[in-house]
């Protein structure tokens, strides 16, 4: 198979990541460096994402060669790494983001070395989540910080240009507005770069396994049909007890767990995008009752259906 992966598996591979283990990802903060200084942050057990919305940052991770990231870049930092950003290559000064650490009135942290001007780097940072699984699948393998740069595409410079207009000015709901652009522009640098992004180091590979692609796509794009074992393993091409013990090794859980989690995934979709009744919901994602779909439903997101679902305001 070529080292490089073609346009088919890129999608499947994101699907995947983004739908199985529920990824998404927090605004925390907005960060302003000028020429000479180095703003050094404290490790977070999370993996951290930063956006370089103007100038060219230096991230400094001790040990390693830095990397320097031109406006447009995406970066994600692997959990518990010590690191640092800077504006230039040179500095004078060092700076601990915690003690240059105001709050925007949105919550947001303000990490300001700049005292008070735009400075030379200006960032955005956010944490990647799970809301779901409690575990980040492929992206739990990230032993070191990884780059791309987006700028080519429109919709990023897009996104990119309206995550600076955000921090420049930050007022109620920024933190909502600039989670969601964070999000797009972590799916179009994984989309776009993926071989940039070094697919091996994050561990994505192994889903490069054809037969299992095929599994994965009639799961994904019809939820609510009868699949057991045996069919699945008949659309793989496989048989049963090979189909299950590479399915179990690749995605560590049984086919009917991966179904069961896709129905779920697409139930929450439901309950957050329409009104359509929980029961009809149920229905559409393959549950045999409403009652079996609220329990499992609960055991994974952590509230029941109805409470899951954001209340409307009032038509008038």
């Amino acid at each position: 198979m070529s080292g490089r992966l073609d346009l088919r598996m890129k999608n499947t591979i994101l699907e995947h990541l983004f739908l199985k283990f529920d990824v998404d990802v927090q605004a925390m903060a907005i960060c302003r460096v000028p020429r000479g200084v180095r703003l050094s942050f404290s490790p977070l057990s999370a993996i951290e994402v930063h956006y370089v919305l103007e100038g060219t940052m230096h991230l400094i991770v001790p040990g390693a060669a830095s990397i320097i990231c031109e406006r447009g870049s995406v970066i994600i930092v692997p959990p518990e790494t010590l690191h640092s950003v800077a504006a230039a290559e040179f500095c004078s000064q060092d700076v601990i983001a915690a003690k240059h650490c105001s709050k925007t009135r949105d919550e947001l942290l303000l990490h300001d070395a700049a005292d008070g001007d735009t400075g030379d780097l200006r960032l955005v940072c956010g944490i990647i989540t799970v809301n779901a699984f409690g575990s980040l699948g492929p992206l739990d393998g990230l032993t070191k910080p990884i780059a791309g740069n987006l700028m080519e595409s429109p919709i990023i410079r897009q996104a990119f240009a309206a995550m600076l207009n955000e921090i420049t000015a930050p007022r109620d709901g920024s933190r909502a507005v600039l989670g969601a652009l964070m999000k797009l522009c972590l799916v179009k640098a994984l989309e776009s770069n993926i071989d940039a992004f070094g697919i091996q180091s994050v561990q994505l590979a192994y889903l490069c396994a054809p037969q299992l692609h095929r599994t994965v796509a009639a799961i994904m794009d019809q939820p609510a049909a009868t699949f057991s074992v045996a069919t699945l393993a008949s659309i793989a091409g496989m048989s049963r007890s090979t189909f299950a013990r590479q399915f179990l090794e690749a995605f560590a859980m049984t086919p009917m767990e991966f179904v069961k989690k896709t129905r779920l995934h697409h139930a929450a979709e439901l309950l957050r995008s329409t009104v359509i009744p929980i029961k009809k919901i149920s229905d559409n994602v393959g549950f045999r009752s409403r009652s079996h779909f609220s329990k499992a439903f609960r055991e994974a997101y952590g509230t029941p259906p109805r409470s899951f679902r954001a209340p409307r305001p009032p038509q008038h």
